[in-house]
């Protein structure tokens, strides 16, 4: 029932009650990939930004490929609505930890080499975030540690 009832608020981007309602359904169904996702979605449109780096990283690690291959039509992602809104607020948002983080994680939805540049644009800002140490570690291998080896960055 919580995740029928989550399931219906994310759909209308009532991301405070899916979000609630989610959690509960997480309880009962501990490792579902499609609950963490859409919590981690609605945890980056509540500014929970840890709550959601956390859950992301764990997905990641666990299946990378059950983000990037993710059909937003078919399942009804918000995130390239999300980025496009998010976009016009990136310049006076250029120094903030969270809005990179949060450009990260959306964007690995939708276009992996944004995500990464937004990532790396987050780790400059943080170098010493574990969770950041982790993302890299996984959609670029060899860059886990900051910026060194610049010239070595993946492409996709």
């Amino acid at each position: 029932m919580f995740e029928m009832l989550g399931n219906q608020f994310f759909l209308v981007r009532n991301y405070p009650r899916a979000a609630e309602m989610l959690e509960k359904a997480l309880l009962v169904r501990r490792g579902d990939k499609q609950l963490r996702r859409k919590l981690i979605i609605c945890y980056t449109q509540l500014g929970e930004v840890a709550k959601a780096l956390s859950y992301f990283c764990d997905l990641i690690e666990e299946d990378l490929d059950f983000i990037i291959n993710i059909d937003p039509v078919a399942e009804d992602c918000p995130c390239p609505h999300l980025l496009q809104n998010m976009e016009r607020l990136r310049r006076q948002n250029y120094e903030s930890f969270d809005f990179a983080v949060i450009l990260g994680i959306l964007y690995l939805f939708c276009d992996a080499k944004k995500s990464a540049r937004y990532f790396r644009k987050a780790q400059a800002i943080e170098p010493e975030n574990p969770y950041l140490a982790r993302v890299m570690g996984v959609i670029e291998p060899g860059r886990a540690h900051g910026a060194e080896g610049e010239g070595q960055r993946a492409e996709g």
